[in-house]
């Protein structure tokens, strides 16, 4: 009989040991004080999610008719209103009463990394009949989890879309041969032969002893051909930059004018490298650039050994016209606002939430004209490993290329969105960002296509990563997710969405605000809050 006891007992407490633990008071306290917290005159739900609601007072039927289960959630809002009845009324207990039923009836939601969580406080009604109409409950976030059926789909669509815009492109090109007028397009000319810039690049500089590698160099000179700034890249990425080369091949370099295109000249870049010790032919040319926005004006392209560009006139169609963008224009928005960047590496989320974006990004690149290599890593998260087999920096699902081809682009593309859709919310971006970093140590800037409706599960890979990160948050509509906000803050990193860039996080100290979009955002010791939205 005692063993019958104590078989019981055993069982029971393995019963017990299963079951998800409700979080105890100061734990719930602790998590209610790191959420969102912020006030609107009237709750609308973001854009761009699929959306559930549960009252405040909800019961088990309500929450089993959700269906729960198989969706994927990403963010969470407590919303409910600032009117108060009765003076001593204390809303914080009743909003941690109503985040414990929740949890009890959820086990694990608070402890989820996928979700993130909102105090919405309404403010536009005073009284108990006006607040009526005023919603008071959950409103739960729902990103679609994307089955491998479901990505081909994507992917199929996303290829048949391209292929019909690239169709209309060539037609309308055709159609259109004679637009503009063909007009001067010449290359910066030196003031000194190569052999002579050897010459002066040796008596400038003396190379230290025993010092030996390549650099690239960037050099950026005004319209009258006077260079203003040299940056230097070593091929080794773990090798110095040489003191005073930067500043010796300013020196060095002379050009007469500026890139001239029709009658007027022109600010550029000049790439190349320079070889250590400095002898004969230590110095060598790469290419002159000019600002994207200005490669598209002249549909200027570069050859070998010269250039040709048209000028058009006032209303008369030029082929970068002929290709809509996309709905989801972000990513082409932001590539145009920015001609300074180099644009020489792009890490970009293929996962099946991505695909608009996805479809944004190829069509710019099919009309910016390819004048170089460009480095792409694109990820998919897994390859549609199973979530729990996903291990932080090795999760891999990682597709590479570099090339100025952009069919080879396309390619590898729609290759990582059929290999996977992604799984659970959170993608492996860090990973992808580390492997570019590996590729392209020299690389001056990393370009990171980022959802702003999840945040990367490994960001803690982050702090052996690059260090000048441009992210572009696709599915920023008026709110921007305060991880990343905290992530371009604590590594220096700026972020960009359709509507502005957000480049000073970093000097920012604690306790102050930042106003966003609309939206004020509090700087705190554990990162950003959302404290006001419009």
């Amino acid at each position: 009989m005692k063993h019958v006891l104590l078989l019981l007992l055993l069982l029971t407490g393995l019963r017990g040991a299963a079951q998800p633990r409700v979080p105890a008071p100061r734990e719930l306290e602790a998590f209610y004080d790191q959420c969102n917290a912020y006030q609107v005159r009237k709750y609308r739900p973001e854009r761009g999610y699929e959306l559930r609601t549960l009252r405040s007072n909800f019961s088990d039927e309500e929450l089993a008719a959700l269906r729960l289960g198989n969706l994927q959630l990403v963010r969470v809002d407590l919303v409910y209103t600032a009117f108060r009845l009765d003076p001593a009324f204390r809303q914080r207990q009743l909003n941690l009463g109503r985040l414990r039923n929740l949890t009890a009836r959820l086990p694990g939601i608070l402890t989820n990394p996928a979700i993130s969580w909102n105090l919405v406080e309404q403010t536009g009604c005073s009284s108990s009949e006006t607040c009526q109409d005023y919603f008071h409950g959950f409103v739960l976030y729902i990103e679609k989890r994307y089955t491998a059926a479901d990505t081909k789909r994507e992917a199929d669509s996303l290829a048949r879309t391209l292929d019909l815009r690239l169709r209309k492109f060539d037609r309308l090109r055709a159609a259109r041969k004679s637009s503009g007028k063909p007009i001067a397009c010449n290359y910066p000319p030196s003031r000194y032969s190569l052999k002579d810039l050897n010459k002066r690049l040796k008596q400038r500089y003396r190379t230290p002893p025993g010092l030996h590698g390549t650099f690239g160099f960037e050099a950026r000179a005004d319209q009258a051909g006077v260079v203003q700034q040299v940056l230097l890249h070593p091929a080794d990425p773990g090798a110095a930059v040489p003191p005073e080369l930067a500043a010796k091949l300013q020196e060095t370099l002379a050009f007469a004018s500026g890139f001239r295109v029709g009658k007027q000249r022109f600010p550029f870049v000049v790439r190349g490298e320079v070889v250590l010790p400095v002898r004969r032919r230590s110095l060598r040319f790469r290419g002159y650039y000019l600002a994207d926005s200005l490669m598209r004006k002249h549909n200027i392209r570069l050859r070998s050994d010269d250039c040709v560009a048209r000028f058009y006139k006032p209303g008369e169609l030029r082929d970068d016209e002929l290709l809509p963008n996309p709905d989801a224009s972000v990513v082409s928005k932001v590539m145009a606002r920015h001609p300074e960047w180099r644009k020489q590496v792009v890490v970009a989320d293929v996962t099946g939430s991505m695909a608009p974006y996805t479809l944004d990004l190829l069509t710019w690149l099919q009309l910016s004209a390819l004048q170089e290599e460009k480095t792409f890593v694109f990820f998919n998260d897994g390859n549609d490993a199973p979530d729990k087999t996903k291990t932080i920096g090795r999760t891999g699902g990682l597709y590479e290329v570099k090339t100025a081809d952009f069919e080879q682009i396309k390619s590898k593309v729609l290759e990582a969105m059929l290999a996977g859709g992604g799984g659970d919310a959170p993608e492996n971006d860090a990973e992808a960002l580390l492997r570019a970093q590996q590729l392209e140590p020299a690389a001056t800037e990393y370009i990171w296509l980022a959802d702003n409706h999840t945040f990367p599960r490994d960001t803690e890979l982050l702090k052996l990563g690059p260090g000048k990160v441009r992210i572009i948050l696709c599915g920023a509509y008026g709110y921007v997710n305060p991880r990343y906000l905290a992530l371009a803050r604590t590594r220096g990193y700026t972020l960009h969405t359709l509507e502005g860039d957000i480049t000073s996080l970093s000097t920012l100290l604690e306790g102050q605000t930042i106003s966003i979009m609309g939206a004020q955002y509090l700087v705190t010791k554990d990162g950003f809050k959302l404290i006001k939205t419009l």
